[in-house]
């Protein structure tokens, strides 16, 4: 059996597919700047699992950028945030 669309449907058809295909999007979600070296399998920062001055520079991005209230959780997998029990505390503006 031999279909022939017409040439409107075969255009809507054509249509509707890209905007199928733009809403899936590209799942390339990072969270972190290019050149950061993230642990393996997270988008945790290698530096925040080392110093933790570095680890509180990473949370606050995370929510300066809006990323904790996103419906995509962040991937943190096994890693551990560095921390320190002689540090200052640091100061959280409001």
């Amino acid at each position: 059996m031999k279909h022939s669309y017409t040439r409107a449907a075969q255009s809507l058809i054509a249509l509707s597919a890209s905007f199928l295909l733009m809403a899936c999007g590209s799942g390339n979600n990072t969270t972190t700047t290019p050149g950061v070296a993230l642990v393996p399998g997270t988008d945790v920062p290698v530096a925040a699992t080392l110093d933790n001055q570095a680890a509180f520079d990473f949370v606050t991005s995370v929510v300066a950028k809006g990323e904790a209230n996103t419906e995509t959780p962040l991937m943190l997998g096994d890693a551990v945030l560095a921390m320190s029990e002689n540090a200052e505390p640091a100061f959280v503006a409001a």
